[in-house]
């Protein structure tokens, strides 16, 4: 809901080709969590006019606010997105972030609120560089339509949700984000759950009088890094696949797989050091020949269970189910916790019995 470095979108992009993020290797252990970017799957701008002769579906930029025209000025965008073509299903949606990038403004500082839309809406082919619009094309949605020609909103204007999802202060050509707020990541998720339901929002900025129309890049600016982006952050579904001691043995004794020696082991050795076990090496600690002391023996359970987080096997939200009882934690993440604090302690006996691993 503020006005936003255009380098922390970019980092993000570059960050998607890394395909999900392990917050555990961050030093956070409560989720297994990834990230998602989405380019919209329409947008357009409903131009007022009372017959609907005018949109902008497939034009470079849509419009939010008023016009400096004496009659017909206001403008409202629309925009939707295909979240189920990205997120597994059964995901839990944790936060959602909309990117605009303005790119011409006739005014200073005005509010811009996202209103979650309450009827589908088509995006036709008509283009208009400015805010004027151009002539309606079959499918557009308008003022009045929101399918041109012949299905209707029920009130001109778009049929929406009057209370806000958010509000951004926008002013000069920046990018600009919404959210995250517990109204979008609602939003986000019944999207998810329904994709049928994929509605949208609408953006409104300041109609209360002329020359306050904002433009914003759109889904078809020619410049893919202007383009409107929607990030989702969300925790799959739990579906655990652990392997015991003996796979990571193996990898451990020749790690001449790239994931593994790229990855996972410095994944795994990171999270150690994050839980404040620091110079303690997970493979030293899978290859340790017995017999072992019982700190050892809990050390080692414990990167076994690391190993299978940072190879993507067993997820952090994950619930825990420890062997003997004595332990506290309900999923995986806290489970690490857990287990660090108890060896940190001198508890190994309960630390080893907590990490429930094959020996």
């Amino acid at each position: 809901m503020h006005r936003v470095r255009h380098g922390h979108m970019v980092s993000r992009v570059a960050g998607l080709a890394l395909g999900c993020l392990f917050v555990a290797a961050a030093g956070i252990f409560d989720a297994l969590a990834e990230f998602a970017l989405l380019r919209p799957a329409r947008d357009g701008t409903l131009i007022e006019n009372p017959a609907g002769a005018l949109s902008n579906g497939s034009g470079p930029g849509f419009f939010a606010g008023r016009t400096s025209s004496t009659s017909g000025s206001i403008r409202r965008a629309v925009i939707a997105f295909d979240v189920a073509s990205a997120v597994p299903p059964g995901s839990t949606v944790t936060s959602a972030v909309l990117w605009l990038n303005l790119s011409a403004t006739n005014s200073g500082s005005v509010p811009v609120r996202l209103h979650r839309l309450l009827a589908d809406w088509g995006e036709g082919a008509s283009v208009s560089s400015g805010g004027g619009g151009a002539p309606s094309a079959p499918g557009d949605s308008t003022w009045i339509h929101r399918y041109y020609d012949n299905v209707f909103w029920t009130r001109p204007g778009g049929d929406f949700d009057p209370v806000p999802r958010a509000t951004a202060l926008v002013d000069q050509p920046s990018p600009y984000s919404w959210g995250s707020t517990a109204e979008m990541v609602e939003d986000v998720q019944a999207w998810l759950d329904h994709p049928e339901a994929s509605l949208g929002w609408l953006l409104a900025g300041d109609e209360s009088s002329p020359t306050t129309v904002k433009r914003f890049d759109s889904r078809e600016h020619p410049e893919e890094a202007s383009r409107p982006l929607l990030e989702i952050d969300y925790v799959p579904p739990c579906s655990p696949d652990p392997v015991g001691p003996g796979y990571w043995q193996q990898q451990c004794a020749d790690p001449t797989e790239p994931g593994f020696a790229g990855w996972v082991f410095p994944c795994a050795n990171r999270i150690l050091s994050d839980l404040g076990l620091t110079g303690i090496d997970a493979c030293d600690s899978v290859l340790a020949v017995p017999p072992r002391p019982c700190r050892d023996r809990a050390i080692r359970k414990l990167s076994v269970l690391i190993l299978n987080v940072c190879a993507g096997r067993l997820q952090t939200s994950c619930q825990a189910a420890p062997d003997d009882g004595d332990c506290v934690s309900a999923n995986i993440g806290d489970l690490l916790h857990e287990i660090s604090g108890l060896i940190s302690a001198g508890d190994c006996r309960r630390a080893s019995g907590c990490a429930a691993t094959p020996d």
